[in-house]
């Protein structure tokens, strides 16, 4: 291969140019090693190739992100990850519960297997709380549902079952936790204006009491 290139460089460089070259001095291989060789992990004398974990994943394979890739801030602090596991963890609790009251009304077997889940698998976003991230955040609340496979319920009264479908109500738990975040942040929206509401309101209440000190 040397020589092949070789062999190009003198077909397309001038004679002055080629002299040049021909004359800069190469720099020297490590003791023992040779230039020539391949690298025995990778063919054709490539560097070996070597797979990192993406930015803000858990690992290489597309997993969940973790704390700092949700953001994608590294001055992110310990405070500042606590607070958004748990906002993500009540998130997915209320979005639960919405799920709850929809199967109450159109699926009663279903809703008595998704209530006695969420009873038995508690996310604790609450600040008193504590647990692992994933916990927390409720994604293993949500990868439990998918990992558990088709459950027949049999019905009262009846000779009779129900299948239920826990992968199915995980993908409707995940499309109305989107439709909450949505909401949420349309109302968080109008934080700046109720602040400054309720500092008006404060700043008039103490107004009007210094008027009233004043008269009496």
């Amino acid at each position: 291969a040397a020589g092949r290139l070789d062999a190009m460089s003198s077909a397309f460089l001038s004679p002055g140019a080629l002299a040049l070259a021909s004359a800069r001095p190469r720099r020297a291989s490590p003791r023992g090693a040779s230039t020539s060789a391949p690298c025995a992990s990778s063919p054709r004398g490539l560097p070996p190739l070597r797979v990192f974990a993406m930015a803000g994943q858990k690992d290489g394979r597309g997993g969940p992100r973790n704390r700092t890739g949700r953001t994608h801030d590294p001055y992110s602090t310990p405070l500042r990850d606590a607070n958004r596991d748990r906002l993500y963890g009540m998130l997915t609790a209320r979005a639960a519960m919405t799920l709850l009251t929809y199967l109450t009304e159109i699926n009663k077997a279903g809703a008595t297997f998704f209530q006695e889940y969420m009873a038995n698998n508690p996310i604790p976003y609450a600040f008193w709380a504590s647990g692992k991230v994933k916990d927390v955040s409720g994604e293993t609340f949500i990868e439990g549902l998918l990992a558990m496979s088709p459950t027949n319920i049999e019905e009262k009264y009846r000779d009779n079952y129900i299948t239920v479908d826990p992968p199915a109500l995980a993908v409707r738990l995940l499309d109305i936790r989107l439709a909450l975040r949505d909401e949420w942040i349309a109302d968080l929206a109008h934080v700046r204006e109720e602040n400054a509401d309720i500092m008006k309101v404060s700043c008039m209440t103490s107004l009007e009491n210094s008027f009233c000190l004043d008269c009496d």
